[in-house]
């Protein structure tokens, strides 16, 4: 993924144009994201979770509201009209997205148990088309007009069909061919999230050199919200377990933006707006390195949080 990450970046130097020409396609580049990770999702061991539903439906308020009334607040006290309009349509669209559906992934990586992460994952993504127009334009106020209906419309269609289709593959090709063709679909995956990164960093290298400021800006709210999100919720294990604290704060400042840029494309998003989206990739990619690094330099950092009661 790094290396389409980098393909994405920099193509667009070389062919100026291409990434704006694929953004009309980006929806279905999600879809394909969706259904890919819906297929893949193992509910096997979910019972146990849904044994104790309110550290779930904790972290699943904590997910979904944490960062919008972050948002909301700073918004109001700095004041919307001292930032730009799409610096504020990429807040707002970010405070309603849902996390990015990798969270089970980095749960895997990190050596947690990966029966929460999907089970808030799904959580999360079911509420999203009937929470995110709120939230959306409750962070964004008036100065940013949102069509809260057409937002929740597409992102019921697009989530809900692609559960539908993925429970459609399951079905026709079962558990076991699912795993025989995980390295395939893997590959399926690789090549759209190369498109995806086309689509998002058009024109990111280029405003690296004539902007560098204004990238730096916004890559450092990318990594506040990120990093924030993760050392608030360690902060506070108890109320949902220590685990599964990390895995809040994780999913809380690592946000699907590409599916609500497919969802509010019909809108033409600023440019600003596609900046940020693509600058916000960065930390999904490198909090997981720095997690490790601090693991590596002190133990485990889930080790430094008070035991449970």
């Amino acid at each position: 993924m790094s290396i389409a990450l980098c393909v994405g970046a920099f193509v667009p130097v070389f062919i100026p144009g291409l990434g704006v020409a694929l953004r009309p396609g980006l929806p279905l580049m999600i879809a394909v994201f969706l259904v890919n990770a819906f297929a893949q999702l193992d509910l096997r061991h979910a019972r146990q979770e849904f044994a104790r539903p309110l550290r779930l439906l904790t972290a699943t308020g904590w997910v979904m509201l944490a960062v919008p009334t972050l948002f909301w607040a700073t918004l109001n006290v700095v004041g919307r009209e001292r930032f730009d309009p799409g610096f504020v349509l990429a807040l707002s669209l970010q405070a309603g997205a849902a996390p990015i559906m990798a969270t089970p992934a980095v749960a895997l990586v990190l050596g947690l148990e990966v029966t929460f992460p999907v089970l808030l994952l799904l959580t999360t993504m079911s509420i999203q088309p009937f929470t995110a127009p709120f939230l959306v334009s409750w962070v964004a106020g008036t100065a940013i007009p949102i069509d809260s209906f057409i937002l929740g419309r597409n992102l019921f269609v697009m989530v809900g069909g692609s559960a539908l289709a993925a429970a459609a593959l399951r079905l026709w090709l079962g558990r076991s061919r699912l795993e025989t063709y995980r390295h395939e679909l893997a590959g399926i995956n690789l090549i759209v999230f190369a498109l995806f990164g086309l689509a998002m960093f058009d024109g990111v290298v280029i405003r690296m050199f004539s902007e560098p400021l204004l990238l730096l800006g916004l890559s450092a709210v990318a990594f506040i919200v990120a990093l924030g999100s993760l050392g608030i919720a360690m902060a506070m294990p108890r109320a949902m377990g220590r685990d599964e604290a990390f895995i809040a704060g994780f999913a809380t400042g690592h946000r699907n933006v590409g599916l609500m840029a497919a969802a509010q494309y019909g809108s033409s998003l600023p440019e600003l707006t596609w900046l940020y989206f693509a600058l916000a990739q960065l930390p999904i990619y490198l909090t997981p390195q720095i997690i490790r690094a601090i693991a590596s330099a002190r133990g485990s950092v889930l080790e430094r949080l008070p035991a449970d009661e």
